[in-house]
């Protein structure tokens, strides 16, 4: 009996001590501790400083509040970080043909390696590239859109009523289509307005002449009745003292014979006349606003190409850098990118992207391969400037 709860006595102390010891006097579980951004959690269960930049760990601090041991980095390595990393990144080179530094190798900076006269970086992979020559002129059909500046090769773009034929060279328009659009209206008969049942596509087309149709009706309606009113007006002033005036009233009055008053039909079933296109006012593009622009951009391309997409639009590597380090946020840091790429630019107005700009920055998402992308942008910015009034 006696063993029995010497037993039963030996497992409580058992247990009390494992609730104490994993769960605390309280009965709760222990919370590691929390430590501030230039702090770490070390080996020993408590907060250690990190080392600054361009100093890589030795040792951890030997207790909380004691700094930790950190020595600098050896010459042809860097961190340009705050860490508690045991080594540091070796720089990288510049021995690849026509490449040369830029700037040196430092504890806490990477060596930045460009490219000679005449050369622009071209990316190989995510982060493998080469130096190659420079495109010195455009294609047949093409104009610079921006010059070869060592971090992208020089820019074409097509003339005004030219379409692509390959990366090299446009052709002028000769057909309607989707890079010729100014000439799908035709002198070709009108549609009619009442048709078969035809395909979602072509509604759009077919509102068009309609709305011309309804334009010229309701004009020749309202001619109609200023005539009318007019030629009554004029009986009921007529008199024998105004007589003598009216032949000179005559050149301001608008007169309908009567035997046309009555005769709607051919202002109703005659067929839309081709011409009444040509006098309809141009389309004006509307202003695509910066802000507008990126965050669509932001959400269409992948976050892993964003890098390879700023290098190819001009932006600099530092500038890269730059904005990586200033936004933890990557879509933050990936917009600080679009907004350097805007300010290399010119025209467009305040706060606005020209046309060209976003022309030239869907073929550089097509050289990308990123063809879908490109038609999600045009889609939804240029085809807009095309189609709205």
């Amino acid at each position: 009996m006696r063993k029995c709860q010497l037993r039963i006595i030996l497992l409580i102390l058992i247990s009390q001590s494992y609730t104490i010891t994993h769960f605390g006097i309280s009965g709760a579980r222990t919370e590691k501790p929390s430590c501030l951004d230039n702090e770490y959690l070390g080996k020993k269960g408590f907060c250690c400083d990190k080392c600054h930049p361009g100093f890589k760990l030795k040792a951890e601090c030997p207790e909380p509040k004691k700094r930790s041991e950190c020595v600098k980095c050896d010459n042809g390595t860097y961190l340009e970080r705050s860490n508690y990393n045991p080594n540091c990144f070796s720089c990288q080179t510049c021995k690849k043909p026509h490449m040369k530094e830029i700037s040196p190798c430092t504890p806490d900076t990477n060596r930045v390696c460009g490219c000679d006269q005449g050369y622009y970086k071209r990316k190989l992979s995510e982060s493998v590239w080469e130096c190659s020559p420079c495109r010195k002129d455009c294609g047949p059909g093409q104009f610079k859109t921006s010059e070869c500046n060592g971090e992208q090769n020089t820019n074409c773009t097509c003339k005004e009523n030219h379409y692509p034929e390959g990366k090299t060279s446009c052709k002028p328009c000769v057909e309607c289509g989707k890079w010729c659009k100014h000439l799908c209206i035709t002198s070709s008969p009108a549609i009619p307005v009442k048709s078969p049942q035809s395909p979602s596509g072509t509604l759009p087309q077919i509102l068009v002449p309609v709305c011309a149709c309804i334009t010229v009706v309701a004009l020749g309606v309202f001619m109609l009745y200023e005539g009318i009113r007019l030629q009554r007006k004029r009986n009921r002033a007529l008199s024998p003292q105004s007589s003598s005036a009216a032949p000179q009233d005559q050149t301001f009055i608008i007169t309908v014979p009567s035997d046309k008053i009555n005769e709607s039909d051919p202002f109703t079933n005659q067929p839309c006349e081709p011409e009444q296109h040509r006098k309809l006012p141009d389309c004006i593009p509307r202003e695509i606003k910066i802000h507008e622009f990126f965050y669509f951009v932001l959400d269409e391309v992948p976050i892993g190409r964003f890098k390879e997409l700023a290098r190819r639009l001009g932006v600099s590597e530092q500038n890269i850098d730059r904005a990586e380090q200033d936004h933890r946020n990557c879509k933050d840091a990936h917009y600080q990118m679009l907004k350097v790429w805007s300010d290399s630019g010119s025209g467009g107005g305040n706060n606005v992207l020209p046309y060209h700009r976003i022309q030239m920055f869907i073929e550089t998402l097509k050289d990308m391969y990123l063809a879908n992308c490109a038609d999600n942008i045009e889609n939804r910015f240029l085809s807009q400037d095309t189609s709205s009034s």
